[in-house]
Order: structure tokens, then C-alpha cells, then sequence
């Protein structure tokens, strides 16, 4: 095997993500590929870049010296790829990235509308990885959607806005006791002894909050199931578990969207751009664009439409986005209420 840029990225990207598990959701491959492709590497090199211990994957001083090497080297080729494209007058497509939520297909066709080369999606679970990838420049704009508490914290470089608040929906089957009180809304104590379908702990904040806010109604859910999204919405269908989901959750068969009453957990949908990418300068466009998409996902979910109506709330939901240390350039593109 003879070494080339893809490998010089693939032990960058290792020691930048400090785990083989970060490192491959970042390069779209499985951890057992990219193992392989790391074993390969360290063949070439003649000898192991870096040690796996319980807290991730530390570059050897022989991996240290390898990326030290081919930093230099992969900026100077992104630098060349870049240059070329714009010598030649052409324009690569968008590089977009989404996590599960109304801004990842409905925000598409605008993109693609709005930038000359067009634009590709690719979905993404965790908020974080998806930030990390717009930071590392090789995304250029994140949708993401996160619990407002614990929170989310910015790489460097990175501006977001939040196009829009919503709280979340309790999700259960039609012939649940709660389906019945769409309208007045369940307390989380009242789901105390069910089990729960959610996704795998990610950086959405999920867990977390519905653990503390549980905890705060005086139990702790019962998560018997994390599984994918699909087979979360088939669970809930069934009866055999709930779930949560967002306001703008999409009409599913079998299953109702619940409101929680005193809305004890809240979703932000956020744009991520770098700073100086190349999306910055129409991000005003991108916003208008995003913010019509998620009106577009309201519109067809009309328990969320119920919702706002019975507490006369104005679509998208105003929030407060002050500055923080953490994301100093944060706007907040909703309206006032």
C-alpha cells in the first residue's frame, strides 16, 4: 500500500477526534473500518501511531510525529483543491449536514437552489460530531436540534442562530391512556411506570434532560429501549413503549403527540457555519430559507398547530439567546412574541 492524503486525514482526524469512534463518525466510516485502515497505515509507517486506552485513542511519539508532518502537507492540499475550483470558475456543492429534524430535507432544495454547484446532505445523529465537521471544514453548514438544557458549546470558529424553540411531545400509541389528553397535556409523572423508546445517548442533550427533569418529578424513566428513531416509532406504535419527539414530529400512523405540560423540555433548531466559510456571507438567505422550511414543518403537524393556537404563540417561537462565553456569536433569528 503506498501513502496518500486520504490516510494523512485518516490519522489527523484520529488524533483531533482523541477516540476511533469519533474519528470514524466524522469520516462516515464503521470503528472495525476503520481499524483496519489504521492497522494498514501503521504497517507503512513502521510502527503503532497510536495506543487505545479507556479514555481514547493517545498518539504514540511516533503518531505525534506523523501528524505533526501531514498537517502542513493536508493544508497545502485543500489550500491547492480550493484554489483550483476557483481558478477554473467552477463551484463545488454545499456541504451540508443535518441531524434528525425539519431543516434536514426541507432545508435542501433551498440550498440547492441557492448555490451554484448545488449541494449534498448527510445525516448525522450527534450535534456534536455534526460541529465538529463544520469546524474541521469538512461541512459547511450544520442543522442540528438540542435540548436547551444541558446545553451546547461551540467549537472555535463556528457561528450558529437559533431558527426556532419548541417544546417537546410526549409520543404514545393510539390506544395509550394518554392519547386522549392531547389537548390538556400529560405530566411526566404520569408516564412514570412506562418504558421508554429513545435514541442512543448523544450530544442532543436528550437523556440528560429527561433524566433531571424526571428526577424533579421524583422517579427516574425507565429507558428500556435505545434504539434508532424508525424502530423507536415502531415501538411506540405497538404500545410497547413511549417516546419523545419533537413539536414538529411528523404525522406517523398509530401514533399521538402528546404535549407536556409546563413544557419541562424545550429543542432548539440551530444553523452552524464557520466563521470565514463560505456559506457566511449568504447566511441572511440561508436563515429567511430555514425559517420557511420550519414553518413548512409546523404546518403539516397539526398538534403543534393545536398547541400554538391554545397558548396563542406566534410560528417560529421566540427564544432569548444571549452571549456566552461558550458561543459569543450566537443570533436569535425568531421573532418577539
Amino acid at each position: 500500500m503506498e501513502l496518500d492524503a486520504r490516510h494523512l486525514r485518516v490519522v489527523c482526524t484520529i488524533a483531533d477526534a482523541g477516540s476511533l469512534t469519533k474519528a470514524a463518525a466524522r469520516l462516515g466510516l464503521s470503528q472495525p473500518a476503520l481499524t483496519n485502515q489504521l492497522r494498514r497505515i501503521e504497517l507503512v509507517l513502521g510502527g503503532p501511531l497510536f495506543l487505545r486506552t479507556r479514555h481514547g485513542a493517545v498518539a504514540t511519539s511516533l503518531g505525534e510525529f506523523v501528524v505533526a508532518r501531514a498537517r502542513p502537507v493536508l493544508g497545502v492540499l485543500d489550500r491547492l483543491r480550493e484554489d483550483s475550483i476557483d481558478h477554473c470558475g467552477a463551484q463545488r456543492p454545499l456541504r451540508y449536514i443535518a441531524t434528525p429534524g425539519p431543516l434536514g430535507a426541507g432545508l435542501l432544495r433551498a440550498l440547492e437552489d441557492l448555490w451554484t454547484g448545488g449541494a449534498t446532505l448527510r445525516t448525522e445523529a450527534d450535534a456534536v460530531v455534526a460541529a465538529e465537521l463544520v469546524a474541521d471544514g469538512q461541512q459547511d453548514l450544520a442543522a442540528v436540534a438540542v435540548y436547551v438544557r444541558p446545553g451546547f458549546v461551540l467549537p472555535a470558529g463556528v457561528e450558529d442562530l437559533i431558527v426556532a424553540e419548541e417544546p417537546a411531545f410526549a409520543l404514545v400509541s393510539g390506544g395509550h391512556p394518554a392519547a386522549s389528553s392531547a389537548e390538556v397535556g400529560v405530566t411526566l409523572a404520569d408516564l412514570r411506570d412506562e418504558a421508554w423508546a429513545l435514541p442512543p445517548a448523544s450530544s442532543s442533550g436528550l437523556m440528560a434532560a429527561l433524566a433531571e427533569e424526571c428526577a424533579r418529578a421524583g422517579f427516574t424513566a425507565r429507558v428500556r429501549y435505545e434504539v434508532e428513531a424508525s424502530v423507536a416509532r415502531e415501538l411506540v406504535a405497538a404500545g410497547d413503549a413511549v417516546g419523545l419527539g419533537q413539536a414538529t414530529f411528523y404525522p406517523t400512523d398509530n401514533i399521538v403527540a402528546v404535549p407536556l405540560r409546563d413544557e419541562p423540555l424545550r429543542i432548539r433548531h440551530r444553523l452552524l457555519w464557520r466563521t470565514a466559510g463560505a456559506v457566511a456571507p449568504v447566511m441572511p438567505t440561508i436563515a429567511r430559507r430555514a425559517r420557511e422550511a420550519y414553518q413548512r414543518a409546523v404546518d403539516r403537524s397539526p398538534h403543534y398547530l393545536a398547541w400554538l393556537a391554545r397558548h396563542r404563540v406566534p410560528v417560529p417561537r421566540q427564544v432569548a439567546s444571549p452571549a456566552t462565553k461558550s458561543s459569543p456569536r450566537t443570533r436569535d433569528l425568531a421573532p418577539q412574541r
